[in-house]
């Protein structure tokens, strides 16, 4: 089954410097913030029904940082939404698990099955700020790691270069 909606292939740089050629860039969202976070797909495998494997996609959104052109190929047709002044600010909400039992702050996504009944809501700012003190983490199992470490690392190694 294909989706209809506009896609581009990109190329998408992995925190280790590895790079996936030809992920599909789906669309373009600004934030409230100003950044922009672009989702794509990543083509991946997953086990079938009955055994063996089967090609699947996995969605996610990330930041221009971890993204790079295709030589000659355009993303004019990719969908952008700019944030406006005129709409509702769209919210992500998170929850911060506090430190029990030696375990560190946990940051989750609203949801997760791995937060404590304990949790507190967070805006994304708060979330933000509560992960960039030292002994806070972000949840693997929900999209807090995905969606905000790389807002959080976004422009800490970016340091002006001569020539450029």
């Amino acid at each position: 089954m294909s989706d209809a909606s506009p896609s581009a292939p990109i190329t998408l740089v992995l925190p280790d410097g590895q790079a996936i050629e030809r992920v599909r860039l789906y669309e373009r969202q600004q934030l409230d913030s100003g950044l922009w976070m672009f989702r794509i797909g990543v083509p991946l495998w997953q086990t079938a029904a009955g055994g063996g494997v089967e090609p699947a996609e996995y969605s996610t959104w990330v930041t221009a940082a971890q993204l790079r052109p295709l030589p000659g190929v355009d993303l004019g047709d990719i969908p952008a939404h700019p944030r406006t002044r005129t709409e509702a600010p769209a919210r992500w909400a998170w929850l911060l698990d506090g430190r029990t039992h030696g375990r560190p702050a946990t940051v989750h996504a609203e949801g997760c099955p791995s937060a404590s009944d304990r949790a507190h809501p967070l805006g994304t700012m708060q979330a933000l700020d509560a992960l960039a003190r030292p002994g806070t983490t972000a949840c693997t199992v929900c999209d807090a790691a995905e969606a905000l470490l790389p807002i959080l690392a976004h422009g800490q190694d970016d340091a002006p270069t001569s020539g450029d």
